[in-house]
């Protein structure tokens, strides 16, 4: 059997009518809100830190990087990739080897370009 409170509900019913909050409710929020931010986590989420920033994953990172070159930048790693060379790889070359490989990738871009061009013309 459930037992209702009259005052409560007589409470709550009235708040709803008047667009205010139960001064019991009211006061329940904002100690959980002040107690919440005292332990850096959402009084929404029942406490729960889950707001606080994670250390980002290497996924994370390395998608950051990605969105952060430029649209060259972005065409010569493409261009490496299809060379099977990584940015690591390629990053960690010497200089002679990047080189080499500048020269393959300006190769592979000449080629793409005029395949595109190609395509346009037919």
């Amino acid at each position: 059997m459930l037992a209702v409170n009259s005052s409560t509900a007589a409470d709550t019913a009235d708040a709803r009518k008047t667009g205010a909050a139960p001064a019991a409710q009211n006061g329940a929020f904002r100690a959980a809100f002040v107690d919440a931010r005292a332990r850096g986590a959402s009084a929404l989420g029942g406490g729960v830190k889950g707001a606080a920033q994670a250390a980002s994953s290497e996924a994370e990172q390395e998608f950051m990087d990605y969105a952060s070159m430029s649209l060259q930048d972005k065409m010569f790693y493409a261009a490496l990739a299809s060379l099977g060379i990584s940015k690591k790889e390629y990053d960690a070359m010497s200089a002679a080897d990047k080189l080499k490989v500048a020269e393959k990738v300006s190769l592979v871009m000449q080629q793409l370009a005029k395949a595109e061009q190609a395509k346009h013309v037919s």
